[in-house]
């Protein structure tokens, strides 16, 4: 069964579109990741799902009941924001027994809900504190067990780690999935962080200019991209995208970058390839290395730039006037200008085609 259902939903402010006919079903007990950036309409299509804005046109469904025209509070949701949304006056624990309190729950069955929900998040001790006296990760933990202690059909999370550090944000993702596996909740999730979308999600979709791009996991969304859009949205360093033509020698498929050609032997094209046709490579930085090992294709090329990370090399190389990124080992010896020994991997390229940059 299906935790949430959008069919058709349309968006619109005046003449502006918002979202675009958005069809999407996510499964119970799935961590449904909503990946764009800034002004996408990931959010817009979350506080739709939620009841906060009103839809121009189509239909949200929870747990299989039409609640398109529901309230919030009658959706059987909870939501997890940005900002934390935290009654400053009140303790942590009166702050996640909020809910239940004024549903006029037993005081003892409040207690009950909030020893268990404060134990699993690890902030039991903190029972007593008010917001202004947590951290932003303690903040953050107490507004999750607010929506947690409701025991609600489906958690909306809108971008819950935005106001937190790196390091914060990194332990924060990893206590959420933990809670996701503990739970096995329904989880619809917005960011624009790549990474958080990688690390937590067991779907993604992946929205731009309120169109969904690819909806996959995030396997498919990385090895299989449906376009130079999501190629180029996923991944750090960027994927390579270079310009080229098809050629065929001798029944074997391969695109002609300058005098170079790089072979498709690998590949399974959706559609019938032609000879000529004006394509893009898509192959990530990692897959270009100085290993030998699962090499399918060697070629000296000159370092352009490169910076180094500690763990690793990144260099950019010239190839045929085009730029070629790649990730190097960390101790190699390397300048601008100097020619080094490159080794790709082809088993994981794309091709796009050049004029509508859909996969090929």
């Amino acid at each position: 069964m299906y935790a949430v259902e959008v069919n058709q939903l349309n968006k619109t402010f005046g003449k502006t579109v918002i979202l675009n006919d958005i069809d999407l079903e996510m499964e119970a007990g799935g961590f449904t990741v909503l990946l764009g950036s800034s002004g996408c309409g990931k959010s817009t299509l979350l506080r739709l799902i939620a009841g906060l804005e009103d839809v121009s046109s189509g239909q949200v469904k929870i747990g299989a009941k039409d609640v398109t025209l529901a309230d919030p509070k009658d959706r059987d949701i909870a939501m997890v924001f940005q900002s934390y949304a935290l009654f400053p006056h009140m303790t942590v624990a009166e702050n996640i027994g909020f809910g239940m309190r004024i549903n006029h729950r037993p005081k003892t069955e409040i207690q009950s809900r909030v020893k268990d929900v404060t134990e699993m998040l690890q902030i039991d001790h903190l029972l007593d504190r008010t917001p202004s006296q947590l951290s932003g990760g303690q903040r953050q933990r107490v507004a999750i067990g607010r929506a947690l202690v409701r025991e609600p059909k489906v958690f909306l999370f809108d971008e819950p780690l935005s106001n937190l550090d790196a390091k914060l944000r990194a332990e924060m993702r990893l206590e959420l999935k933990k809670l996701h596996e503990k739970l096995n909740a329904t989880i619809v999730y917005v960011t624009h962080d790549q990474i958080e979308a990688m690390t937590l999600a067991t779907r993604i979709v992946l929205l731009d200019k309120g169109v969904i791009q690819q909806i996959g996991n995030p396997y498919e969304i990385y090895n299989t991209p449906a376009n130079c859009f999501v190629a180029r949205f996923v991944g750090s360093p960027q994927i390579n995208l270079l310009q080229g033509n098809l050629v065929c020698q001798q029944d074997q498929w391969g695109i002609e970058i300058g005098k170079t050609i790089i072979s498709l032997a690998h590949y399974e094209f959706s559609a019938a390839p032609k000879e000529g046709r004006q394509v893009l490579l898509g192959i990530r930085p990692e897959h270009i290395t100085q290993s030998p090992l699962s090499s399918d294709m060697t070629m000296d090329l000159p370092v352009n730039a490169f910076e180094m990370t500690g763990s690793e090399t990144l260099a950019e190389f010239d190839l045929h006037g085009q730029p070629l990124r790649a990730k190097l080992e960390a101790n190699v010896e390397i300048a601008n200008g100097l020619a080094l020994p490159l080794h790709l991997n082809l088993s994981r390229i794309s091709v796009f085609c050049a004029e509508s940059e859909q996969r090929l």
